[in-house]
């Protein structure tokens, strides 16, 4: 298995209630990439949080391309 990355999406810079996916994809372009085609709308902000392990992806039963809201 291979490492997966945390997205967060927001609708604007400072929103208050931004909304995070666990995306089974090691870098952060094809994470981002993946998370703006199958949720994002236009306007929205998505951005890398950081590297999840694999032990998380595992856990959570993802298979590589697969995504979970956080």
């Amino acid at each position: 298995m291979m490492d997966g990355r945390l997205i967060r999406v927001s609708k604007y810079r400072d929103d208050p209630r931004p909304v995070g996916y666990i995306v089974a994809v090691a870098g952060p372009v094809e994470a981002i990439a993946l998370v703006r085609a199958k949720l994002g709308e236009p306007g929205d902000e998505i951005m890398d949080a950081g590297r999840v392990t694999d032990t998380l992806l595992i856990a959570l039963k993802l298979q590589p391309g697969e995504l979970v809201r956080a």
